[in-house]
């Protein structure tokens, strides 16, 4: 099949892509991966019936055995299984019902959900294509959000919460303004797309100073920013951005506006917390950390098992506030994800989840260009989960999992799907 400079002849590139069945089963999987990603933003139920057709299609393809072999061998993904055992194993000796086990176990399938997409696209124009389709996703609930906040049309939600709820969007567009970036970064935008695509990363950024008041979003955005802008950088340059984003930071928080009103707020729910008499959002979040490390005294070492942790912190609130309190309130996460593995699993549970995740961070098996957007979103994300369960939301742990899979996949295996000419390392 010939491959002209120019790229693929339409008829043969279709022709390679569809005729062969195991290619037409792996694309598949891949369209269906797309669906996934921009559909976690806007319905659980499209999402969820996209990750099934994935995991059907990656099943009917009949190269899931040779795939995951080739995978298996990375630290990323032997690690990531290394911690579902432990998840296995701490269902063996937790003492809530046997439901309550699987249902823990089962939020972290977004860990083979990584291991998938990361054995699936490992064709540079497929990343792309996801990339391009999330911003396009997007981009269509930021102009909803905008003519919403505006009063030009009444829609089904708020503004600030049109995808899902106002963390998910936060999130969602950060994301997708770190997309735009990196791509005006990447230097392969042609004519007006290479002022479109910034231009449509400052509405993102805007739309979460003004409209959108997700405080994650705020966090994934700013670590973002550092890591695409640092990368590969000079003393002396490093030095400009820093100061240049501590700048942008400060003049941002400075005018008034609702992420202004976001943080300030979060730091008073915070301090005074003991003072309050209803729930909000980061007077909670203190009331669940002081209670989980109670709790951790008698569980440091292997933990309550999986799923364990409700019933102890149940039994926590309730020896320890009057009913009538809103703090002994039951929960079924601490909202903070290390301390949840750390409560459920012990120490050694909690040591093999940061071991994956650094193993994640030294992954360096895909192309450079990729892995500075993966680590950009990595590291966010570890910095969101000190205030939630990020890893393992449904929304959110299959949006990070999506991303680190997509963008960390390695050209390793030659299938009929495409014509490939061979990756272009970045310098």
């Amino acid at each position: 099949m010939a491959v002209t400079k120019g790229g693929t002849v339409f008829g043969d590139h279709f022709k390679s892509a569809w005729v062969d069945k195991s290619a037409m089963w792996i694309n598949a999987a891949r369209v269906s991966a797309i669906i996934a990603g921009v559909g976690l933003l806007y319905s659980p139920t499209v999402a969820s019936g996209a990750l099934i057709a994935t995991y059907v299609a990656f099943l009917a393809s009949g190269q899931a055995v040779v795939r995951f072999r080739q995978v298996f061998a990375r630290p990323s993904v032997y690690w990531g299984a290394i911690f579902l055992a432990v998840v296995l194993v701490g269902m063996t000796y937790a003492s809530v019902p046997w439901s309550d086990r699987w249902t823990d176990l089962l939020k972290w399938r977004t860990i083979l959900w990584f291991v998938v997409l990361l054995s699936i696209f490992d064709d540079e124009r497929w990343k792309n294509r996801l990339l391009v389709m999330f911003v396009v996703g997007t981009a269509v609930a930021l102009v909803a959000s905008f003519v919403s906040a505006a009063g030009w049309v009444t829609l089904w939600r708020n503004p600030d919460a049109l995808l899902r709820s106002w963390v998910t969007q936060g999130m969602g567009f950060a994301v997708a303004a770190l997309l735009c970036l990196w791509m005006f970064l990447d230097k392969r935008l042609q004519g007006h797309m290479r002022w479109i695509v910034p231009m449509l990363g400052l509405l993102y950024v805007a739309n979460m100073v003004f409209i959108t008041n997700g405080r994650s979003g705020y966090v994934i955005l700013g670590i973002g920013c550092a890591v695409l802008l640092l990368w590969k950088a000079s003393p002396l340059q490093r030095l400009a951005i820093v100061l240049g984003l501590s700048l942008a930071a400060i003049l941002a928080f400075s005018f008034p506006s609702r992420m202004q009103d976001k943080i300030v707020l979060g730091v008073d729910e915070w301090m005074h917390e003991s003072e309050l008499t209803s729930v909000t959002s980061m007077g909670l979040r203190r009331v669940y950390y002081l209670n989980t490390l109670e709790i951790l005294q008698g569980h440091w070492l292997i933990g309550t098992g999986s799923g364990g942790f409700k019933q102890a912190y149940t039994e926590q609130v309730t020896r320890k506030y009057d009913p009538s309190d809103w703090r002994a309130e039951p929960i079924g996460d601490p909202h903070n994800q290390y301390l949840a593995v750390l409560t459920q699993h012990g120490i050694g549970g909690l040591a093999v989840f940061l071991v994956w995740i650094i193993a994640i961070a030294r992954d360096t098996r895909g192309l450079p260009k990729y892995r500075k957007l993966a680590l950009g979103l990595l590291f966010g994300w570890c910095v969101t989960s000190l205030f939630s369960s990020h890893f393992r939301t449904f929304a959110e742990g299959h949006l990070l999992t999506t991303f680190l899979g997509v963008l960390l996949s390695a050209p390793a295996m030659k299938d009929h799907s495409e014509v490939v000419s061979g990756p272009q390392a970045e310098a």
